[in-house]
């Protein structure tokens, strides 16, 4: 493959290469970056190959979409197209070709791979092609602060060759909260590499907006806010906090994602006091004026939570044996102002005792690092 030709250009150019498989995580934290890169003064291409998203903020930012693909629930090695039917080799060979020829053209001064390699195995030829058609420019590793843990030594040793072409490692995270050893390589894989990652490790802090500024009376004001996402998951807790809202003299809402959010809304509902709803936009100025928060665990909503002075319960997702939010909860859990409890040791009475409890707490902001969007663009434009 030809390297791309670089011609002489007033702004650098930093491309992004993202796909999400499951919820929208990856894909809003890609693009924070990239805005954050074309406020510092740079050309910020997004190459995405999950599915298209409504509500993104691509603002500032050349955002390219491959052909969509996803994964069907947790099962991140068979992928769907977007019609629901499984990819075949045909798929991934456009995709390739598609991502070849966006960087030849685009020829980046620098590339940003978002998880690869300590993810998205499924597509290792996806990133290993925008290498080479990136050609000489310097590449950096994007993930968040924690990782999913290796289950074999193996994998470990894949993952360390194939960070070779990388120049650093930017971990979005706060080391003092959660430093990334917590889950990579992780208790299964063996002992940690005793030279460690063999490239720069640069904590970059969390990639979130600050809390918005909420007016004090409004949606949300003295409520348990039970939130999930804007995806399926996590309806276990939706289910039992309704549940619990019969046993508590806090008002409860419910917010519901997933393409059937409205249905299942109005069936949570029914089952007692708590008001359900389809998931909305102002999530977080309702979570500035909410008693307590209940929610997952993911990057996302986890730091909100943290970032928010309003006391919060975090309750990881589990399923499928995942490890990532479970480690993250246990950590953020030692922040003031957040507690943590695992699903399968709740009942609707154990949750409305811990909500009610919460809602007696300081309503403190945790001291987390989050200008990691600012950062990381200073990292990379100060090493071009």
């Amino acid at each position: 493959m030809t390297p791309p030709l670089r011609q002489p250009r007033a702004r650098p150019r930093i491309a992004y290469l993202v796909t999400h498989l499951m919820g929208s995580g990856h894909l809003v934290r890609t693009l924070a970056l990239a805005r954050a890169a074309a406020q510092a003064g740079a050309e910020a291409l997004v190459i995405s190959g999950g599915r298209p998203l409504a509500h993104v903020d691509a603002t500032g930012v050349d955002l390219r979409q491959l052909p969509p693909l996803m994964s069907d629930g947790l099962d991140y090695r068979n992928l769907l197209r977007a019609d629901g039917t499984p990819a075949g080799p045909e798929d991934y060979a456009d995709r390739r070709a598609r991502i070849a020829a966006i960087l030849r053209d685009a020829a980046p001064d620098a590339l940003v791979c978002e998880l690869h390699p300590f993810g998205r195995r499924s597509l290792a030829a996806e990133f290993e092609t925008a290498l080479e058609a990136a050609g000489a420019a310097p590449a950096w590793v994007s993930i968040r602060d924690v990782l999913e843990p290796p289950s074999k030594p193996k994998r470990v040793a894949r993952t360390l060759e194939a960070l070779a072409p990388f120049r650093a490692v930017l971990v979005h995270g706060d080391a003092a909260a959660i430093p990334l050893e917590a889950s990579w390589p992780g208790p299964d894989a063996g002992p940690p590499p005793p030279a460690g990652l063999g490239r720069p490790l640069s904590y970059t802090g969390y990639v979130c907006a600050p809390p918005p500024a909420a007016a004090p009376d409004g949606p949300g004001r003295g409520e348990v806010l039970v939130a999930t996402g804007g995806g399926a998951i996590g309806r276990a807790l939706l289910e039992m906090a309704a549940h619990a809202a019969t046993r508590s003299p806090l008002p409860w809402r419910l917010l519901v994602g997933g393409a059937d959010a409205t249905a299942e809304a109005a069936r949570l509902s029914a089952l007692g006091p708590a008001m359900a709803e389809p998931a909305r936009a102002d999530y977080r100025e309702m979570m500035a004026r909410a008693a307590v928060s209940v929610s997952l665990a993911g990057y996302n909503t986890a730091v909100e939570a943290a970032l928010s002075p309003t006391p919060a319960l975090l309750v990881p997702m589990e399923e499928g044996g995942e490890r990532e939010q479970l480690i993250r909860a246990e950590a953020f859990s030692n922040l003031p102002g957040l507690a943590a409890a695992r699903i399968g040791a709740l009942t609707p009475e154990t949750l409305a005792e811990r909500v009610d409890a919460l809602a007696h707490a300081p309503r403190i902001a945790a001291p987390l690092r989050a200008d990691g969007a600012a950062e990381s663009a200073r990292i990379i434009l100060g090493d071009l």
